[in-house]
């Protein structure tokens, strides 16, 4: 498989250990182009300004907010010259965590942005805490003692239940039944396409997961698979590679069959797409 989108890796970054950068003056992490990373970013914004672009949705960074970029999405940060904040990032193996919290941030790769809010804001009443927390956790990670890295997971951690506890989307959660669909469809979207692929799997008839899916999302099954697959084939495009790589990065062993199936869901061809991307 060939990566097309770029992607930015930090040296410090490994399974072990989080790192922890702070957001005051424009750095690194106001890229010029869209990317990704192979890690989740946990971005923390005391103070708001700009636009934060995440798989195409433009989402404003506000004060006070916590936003949540997943291993594979494709985003770019466009901050504000005096927005401030911190940024943690960290494989979900380093965190060494609960059950319910690995689910929550393995549903940040799994379902879309429609389905799971990547951002939570603060309420009023618990700012100051959110503000002597990722002090504390900028202070552990720069003083590098024994315990910092245990110091920050259990910062990290206290961050993810508390951005369960204020989803503004809880409805996105769902049935434990879509949710193993959506993870299967994760992991095998490039070489499963059809409503029968899926139901085999899940040991379950196409009726019954199509009426699962319909009453969980008011969608098709099929309709939630081409979404995965177009979501991908954007993000590929998005960088201006040619449609016959795309097609053969999600298995279409014709690109003229890539390029059909595009435009049947998007409604324009792969090349309008980039064209789109160019000049927006």
């Amino acid at each position: 498989m060939h990566e097309m989108i770029p992607i930015h890796q930090s040296k410090q970054t490994s399974r072990s250990k989080i790192v922890i950068n702070r957001l005051s003056e424009l750095n690194d992490y106001d890229f010029g182009n869209p990317h990704r990373h192979e890690y989740f970013e946990f971005f923390c914004f005391i103070k708001g300004g700009g636009k934060h672009i995440i798989d195409f949705h433009e989402i404003e960074i506000n004060s006070y907010s916590i936003q949540i970029v997943a291993p594979g999405q494709v985003h770019q940060v466009n901050r504000a010259l005096d927005s401030f904040g911190f940024v943690c990032l960290f494989e979900l193996e380093s965190l060494n965590t609960s059950s319910d919290i690995q689910s929550f941030l393995f549903d940040h790769i799994c379902f879309d942005l429609e389905e799971r809010t990547p951002e939570y804001l603060v309420p009023e009443e618990k700012q100051s805490w959110f503000e002597m927390i990722t002090q504390m956790m900028w202070e552990d990670y720069r003083n590098a003692s024994e315990f910092s890295q245990m110091n920050i997971r259990a910062t990290i951690q206290q961050l993810c239940v508390r951005c369960m506890e204020w989803d503004n989307q809880k409805s996105a959660l769902r049935s434990g039944e879509y949710a193993r669909f959506r993870r299967l469809l994760f992991q095998e979207f490039r070489n499963l396409k059809k409503v029968k692929d899926y139901a085999n799997l899940l040991h379950v008839s196409e009726k019954s997961l199509n009426e699962m899916v319909k009453r969980n999302t008011g969608k098709s099954a099929s309709t939630i698979i081409y979404d995965q697959v177009i979501v991908e084939a954007k993000r590929l495009l998005q960088t201006a590679i040619s449609a016959k790589e795309t097609a053969y990065n999600l298995n279409f062993d014709d690109p003229a069959h890539f390029s059909k199936f595009f435009k049947n869901q998007t409604g324009i061809s792969p090349s309008e797409f980039q064209k789109q991307q160019i000049n927006s």
